[in-house]
This record gives structure tokens, sequence and C-alpha cells, in this order.
């Protein structure tokens, strides 16, 4: 009897721990503003209601773009993945690139084993908008067309004159930020410097409990955000901002 009670309760302990773990809330959440047609240098008030464990209002200006955030940017991407691509206007800076290096060959060569710099070119061509997820696959492709020079050319090639589309470049002028607000305390004053129309977004987010996998920490002592779920909630408004 006492071993059947011990193991019912060790079920419904482990069925507590389960569900908590699976019963992740989205957040139900509203944003407002106090004016949403306001003045450069107006200070206006954000307010938030609803409940959540994480609050981050991208005010939609420059360096606050949500679209231009890392979590926007990387959406549903491997932030791990290279992404190379050859375009076609870059072909007169390589055949400009390559001159040197295939007449100095020429050069050193015998009349059996000359580079033909048009039919190296030719071939080079037709890997543009062909896209590689690896740079030195990319590179390896290419130095197929001249393999009496060193592989470190194509590399270069790869590296200056196709255009890198991995997850991992920043927009230009870098990723924008917003701001964090305190849970407990959910408005947010702000002004704008620049007149002009701005959406405004708000993340709310919450987090589970661990999601262990294998041992658990017992043979990993590492964590990843893969091991946790989300529950995310996004709200936007328009805010107008005119000339004092």
């Amino acid at each position: 009897m006492k071993i059947t009670i011990k193991f019912i309760l060790i079920l419904l302990a482990t069925s507590f721990i389960v569900s908590c773990s699976d019963d992740l809330e989205t957040p139900d959440v509203e944003l407002t503003v106090d004016n949403a047609n306001s003045s450069v240098g107006e200070t206006i008030t954000f307010t938030i209601t609803g409940e959540a464990e994480t609050f981050v209002i991208f005010t939609g200006d420059e360096n606050h773009e949500f679209e231009k955030s890392h979590l926007a940017v990387t959406a549903g991407l491997d932030v791990d993945q290279e992404l190379v691509t050859l375009a076609n206007d870059s072909l007169p800076q390589i055949r400009t690139f390559l001159t040197p290096y295939v007449d100095g060959h020429n050069a050193n060569a015998g009349a059996g084993n000359q580079l033909d710099l048009d039919a190296i070119m030719t071939n080079i061509a037709t890997q543009v908008d062909i896209e590689y997820t690896n740079k030195l696959t990319a590179a390896y492709i290419i130095w197929q067309y001249f393999t009496e020079l060193e592989g470190q050319v194509s590399r270069d090639i790869v590296d200056m004159y196709y255009e890198d589309n991995s997850t991992l470049l920043a927009p230009e002028g870098g990723f924008s930020t917003g701001a964090a607000i305190n849970r407990y305390d959910k408005t947010y004053e702000y002004s704008y410097s620049q007149a002009g129309t701005y959406t405004v977004t708000l993340i709310a987010t919450n987090v589970s409990n661990k999601q262990y996998s294998g041992s658990g920490y017992q043979d990993d002592r590492t964590s990843s955000g893969n091991e946790y779920d989300l529950g995310r909630t996004i709200k936007e408004l328009v805010i107008t901002v005119t000339e004092p």
C-alpha cells in the first residue's frame, strides 16, 4: 500500500512539472499613448496594460526601428548560416583583380600551360545568382577554373566581390535597439527629435521553463536559448510628429 501511494505521489509530481513546462501563455497585452499627434521635442507617454515577463518598445525612429532589430532580421533564419551570391556587375571587378595573377602565371609558364582570362571569366559568369551557404564552397567552385593559381585567390574573390547576405550581417548602421520596460511600472516616456510618421512596436514575451534534453545538466552544463519556448505578442501603433 505504501509503495502504491508513493508511486502515485511521484506520478502526480511528474505530471505537475510537465504541465508547468507545457503551460506557456502568450501575453495578452495592449499598448496605448497619451498623444499620437505630437510635436518635435514634446514628451509623450506610452502605457502597457496586461502581463508578461519582459517588455521592449521600439519607437520607430532612426536606430529604433523594429524591422531592423535582430529579432526581426533573423526571424525564421539560421543565424549561423552563410549565404553568398555573385552579382553580374561584379564581373568587371573580378576580371581586373585576376589580370595580374593570370599575367604573372603566363609569364613564367610554358606555352602549353597558359591561362586564358577570357575563358576563366566566361566560366565565372556561370556562377552569377547562384546562392552558396558556405563561402569555401563558392571559392572551391571558381578555383576549378584556374587551378594553376593558389586557392587563396579564389577565396579573396568570394570575400571581396560576392554579395554576403549571411544572417549574421547587421543592417547598414547596425541592428536597431528597443527600450526595456520595467514589468512592474509599464510606462515609457519619449520625445522625437525629428518630424515624421513612426510605427511604434511593443514586444511582450513569456519564457518557459528549461526544456531539458539528454542527461540535462548531468553531462553537459551549458545552456542554450533553444532550450526555452517563448510566448510572444507584438503590438503596433502609429505616431505622427510635426514641427512645433
